[in-house]
């Protein structure tokens, strides 16, 4: 479920990309030039697949200290890109499209098609780097082989491509800005699942003090290895048997982005209302 939620978000900020660079050669009158935004495209898919392929046996050329080293380095690193994923979306969601535009239309103007393929080809390998990161991040915290989550991806993408065709083509109208507020929380509960796993094998492994070795044990009742149980781990760090250290961090990871969340969405709720009234 997380695999298809962040994957499908993924590739949804990467379609509005493609999507509104298209959209801008279309309206310049410069059809031709749409070889240069599939050709940055299909480089970034290519790069991506790479990638992917090679980090698949990486692990197995390190020892297994380094290879724990690495995994906790993934799981901090996912939490973070997830994180600042959902701030930047809040903030400079609503001016992309016309960003994107603009920028795309000086470089048409001017006749840069190479700089026009580089902001094709920079946005799609960023999304795509974004999300084998955190793809790395699920398995290694599930312990799980990548098959159902590889499943999980390419259903993912193929809704992401598919809500923006659905967008472009005008056959539906989908309000983006309450989807990834809802997804944004979504987001926030799967990033505490990765704080909580990441300061986990730091107390497992001695580099953080557990404090309470074990504040509750919740294992005879839902256990971590059932269906639900593995839901709530890896979707909202569910331990059934956490350590202080790992309680106190997740919690203060999810208390204070989900506060900052109510924060901003109050505040914006506030402005568009004193706006209303300003109209009347």
């Amino acid at each position: 479920m997380e695999t298809f939620l962040i994957v499908m978000r993924e590739s949804l900020e990467a379609a509005l990309l493609v999507g509104i660079l298209l959209t801008t050669v279309k309206k310049a009158g410069r059809p031709e030039d749409r070889r240069y935004v599939l050709a940055g495209v299909v480089t970034a898919l290519a790069l991506c697949g790479i990638v992917l392929a090679g980090s698949r046996d990486i692990p197995a050329l390190f020892s297994t200290r380094f290879r724990t080293g690495i995994d906790i380095l993934i799981f901090f690193l996912a939490a973070f890109f997830l994180t600042t994923m959902v701030v930047w979306m809040h903030y400079h969601g609503r001016d992309l499209s016309r960003e994107i535009s603009g920028r795309a239309t000086r470089l048409l103007e001017s006749g840069e098609h190479g700089a026009l393929f580089l902001l094709s080809f920079f946005g799609v390998f960023r999304e795509g780097l974004e999300t084998i990161l955190f793809l790395w991040g699920i398995v290694t915290q599930s312990g799980e082989t990548g098959t159902s989550e590889l499943a999980f991806g390419i259903l993912g993408v193929l809704a992401g491509i598919g809500i923006v065709v659905l967008i472009f083509t005008g056959l539906v109208r989908i309000p983006l800005g309450t989807f990834f507020s809802v997804t944004s929380v979504l987001l926030i509960f799967f990033a505490s699942g990765m704080v909580s796993a990441g300061v986990g094998r730091l107390v497992m492994i001695g580099a953080l003090p557990p404090l309470v070795s074990q504040v509750w044990d919740t294992s005879r009742i839902l256990p971590e290895h059932t269906l639900i149980g593995g839901f709530m781990a890896d979707f909202f760090g569910y331990r059934a048997r956490p350590s202080l250290t790992v309680v106190l961090t997740t919690f203060a990871y999810t208390g204070i982005m989900l506060a900052w969340w109510i924060r901003v969405h109050r505040i914006g709720s506030g402005t568009v209302l004193s706006g209303a009234r300003r109209d009347k």
